[in-house]
């Protein structure tokens, strides 16, 4: 069965069903959600990701693992996570470029791929320069990993993660359901389907404007408990679309939210359509993300934009080095 037609099936089953329930099913139903069929990424997909883009990205996080490493007090092995490691792509630049790193360092570094996708012909094996393998892969869709020191990261992982959208009406918050009416799927607003939307608001102090809608991620908390239990020490770094909440749920700057779609590389914003065949995608909350984390016990250490976070770890002087960019 179609993505399309699990959400119809659901429907007719049980009525409608909140827009965070659909956006699960169009993106990862196992038998044809976007994510679990074909190569998202590229010329053939429907968006650019910075690996894809140019070697420097994995090259300069190679030099953040390194610098991690010794503030760490180099520990062997030394283990990068890699959530929503996709085809692979990026960690054969980072190991790549870790050639060029001391070899103390490239001897502790375990690389570990984790990814809900089970990529069928990735077969290619990364190896140090001794021929022992450095990474692994785990198909799973949280972080089934425990007593690590090292690093958790992620490269715009957290902007597919399902998300409940919300409007306030009439000064009472609403949700977007996903309804039929005849044969057409439809958006309608209804009561708020957990306590939770409401309390996500009130813990980041925002206070919706009449129409406003807004999206929520539920799934943040989730995902950064399992990251953190999974640290013994280390560190997690996040790259991905989004901002603070105070300029994320700005009624001035985003009064209809940041829900965006994406099909053959064109900006489409009609999630009702391409069901399972086309990106679905909301900015992260990283005034969220961080509350989550020191909930946990994690402390930020930085906030920044990725061409800064790049720029800090010597870009300029890398791309001088590297081959030209993949597009070329």
């Amino acid at each position: 069965m179609t993505a399309e037609g699990e959400v119809r099936r659901r429907i007719r089953e049980k009525g409608a069903i909140a827009f965070a329930e659909f956006m699960e099913v169009a993106l990862y139903w196992p038998e044809g959600g976007y994510y679990l069929q074909g190569e998202p990424i590229g010329a053939t997909g429907d968006y650019y990701t910075s690996p894809l883009v140019h070697p420097a990205f994995g090259s300069l996080l190679a030099v953040q693992f390194y610098q991690m490493w010794q503030l760490l007090d180099c520990p062997n092995p030394f283990t990068v996570v890699e959530a929503g490691a996709g085809n692979g792509l990026l960690c054969r630049d980072i190991i790549t470029f870790s050639a060029h790193l001391p070899r103390p360092f490239r001897d502790s570094l375990s690389y570990i791929c984790v990814d809900r996708r089970d990529i069928q012909g990735l077969e290619w094996e990364l190896s140090d320069l001794e021929g022992n393998p450095v990474r692994s892969r785990i198909v799973a869709s949280g972080i089934p990993l425990r007593g690590l020191r090292g690093c958790v990261f992620s490269n715009e992982l957290l902007d597919a993660f399902p998300v409940h959208q919300v409007k306030m009406q009439r000064d009472e918050l609403q949700e977007v359901y996903i309804t039929l009416a005849g044969d057409s799927l439809i958006e309608t607003l209804r009561e708020p389907s957990t306590p939770k939307l409401q309390a996500r608001l009130d813990e980041l102090g925002v206070q919706l404007s009449e129409h406003q809608a807004v999206e929520i991620n539920l799934g943040l908390s989730t995902w950064v408990e399992d990251v953190a239990k999974s640290l013994d020490a280390g560190f997690v770094v996040t790259v991905d679309y989004g901002d603070r909440s105070e300029q994320l749920y700005s009624n001035e700057q985003r009064p209809r939210g940041t829900l965006t779609t994406f099909h053959q590389h064109l900006q489409t914003d009609a999630p009702l359509r391409h069901i399972g065949e086309q990106d679905i995608t909301a900015q992260v909350d990283f005034s969220a993300l961080v509350r989550s984390g020191r909930a946990m016990g994690l402390e930020p250490t930085g906030f920044a934009l990725q061409r800064d976070f790049l720029n800090n770890l010597g870009l300029s002087d890398l791309q001088r080095r590297l081959p030209p960019s993949r597009l070329a």
